[in-house]
């Protein structure tokens, strides 16, 4: 499934705990999310072809953007995501690996 791509204003943010860490998460559609990657807006269609990458291993993901900012999300309830989130070098090794260069294309500071 291709990830959906909307309007940063169409969903709530919150913060949330999880393995020692603060995590920023968004409830879209009855779903929640965490925050994977943010990009400058100019990134967009790069970060895009990345999260098409790792929406192929069957996460459920969702793209935000802002005049500034472009964002990527994956579901709470995907066991992958939960590992990423543990391990966020892991998510750049695996899915973004040619923009491990490029610091407008970063995995989210706590």
């Amino acid at each position: 499934m291709l990830p959906l791509v909307i309007d940063e204003q169409q969903v709530f943010t919150f913060k949330f705990w999880f393995e020692a860490q603060i995590q920023t998460g968004m409830q879209f559609q009855n779903e929640l999310f965490c925050q994977l990657v943010v990009a400058d807006v100019d990134q967009r269609s790069r970060l895009y072809r990345k999260a098409c990458k790792l929406a192929q291993q069957g996460v459920r993901l969702v793209i935000t953007c802002s005049p500034s900012q472009c964002c990527v999300w994956g579901s709470l309830r995907d066991e992958l995501v939960k590992q990423l989130l543990v391990n966020p070098a892991k998510l750049h090794a695996s899915y973004f690996t040619d923009d491990s260069t490029n610091p407008s294309l970063s995995n989210t500071e706590h």
